[in-house]
Formats: C-alpha cells, structure tokens, sequence
C-alpha cells in the first residue's frame, strides 16, 4: 500500500504504509524532545541529548517549556467550561506527549 502527498508548491511524495509506520529514534524530533521537557515517556534517548543540549544553551528553556503548556491547559479547561465549547481540533504532530489537549481538557 503506498500514499501519495502532494505539497503546495513542492514535488509530489509516495511513501510506502510500512515506511508511515517508522519513527527514526537516533534522530530528535521536536515533539519527543518536548515530550522530555515535561517529564513524559515517550522520548528517545536522541531526544534527551539534543533537549539537554539546548537547555544548556538556554537555561531558561525549560521554564518556557512549562509555562506554554500550562497556559494550553488553562485555555481549554477556560474554553470547555466558561466559553461552552464542547469539540476541540488538536492539530500536531500525531506523537503523544505529556499534558495534551485531551487531557487538559479533562480535568
């Protein structure tokens, strides 16, 4: 089975099902190194070089990391229970991480 992309203003892309499937964890991705930042578990150790390494270039890092996923969870508890809504679209990666949406929503 194979899937074909095709992207605004750039070439036209087939995968193979099974290449879909893969994650290459020797390599960091954003959302997994996030995913470490807030103390999840689904990161690789890729993920925790590279997050360690920028959290040495920038010591608060980690502070901001935090602060923007608390802010995430007080607007959709806010937008639940206040503002009514009852369907939220989480747009992402697709990898799981620490305090989602889903979650935040909730609580």
């Amino acid at each position: 089975m194979t899937r074909t992309t095709i992207r605004e203003g750039g070439p036209t892309v087939t995968e193979s099902a099974a290449a879909l499937d893969k994650i290459d964890t020797t390599v960091a991705h954003s959302a997994t190194v996030w995913n470490y930042w807030l103390g999840g578990k689904d990161n690789f150790a890729a993920d925790r070089v590279a997050g360690d390494r920028l959290m040495q270039l920038t010591p608060d890092l980690i502070v901001s990391v935090r602060a923007s996923r608390a802010f995430l969870g007080r607007a959709v508890r806010y937008l639940v229970g206040a503002g009514g809504i009852r369907q939220l679209l989480d747009i992402g990666t697709g990898l799981p991480t620490a305090d989602n949406t889903p979650a935040g929503r909730s609580r």
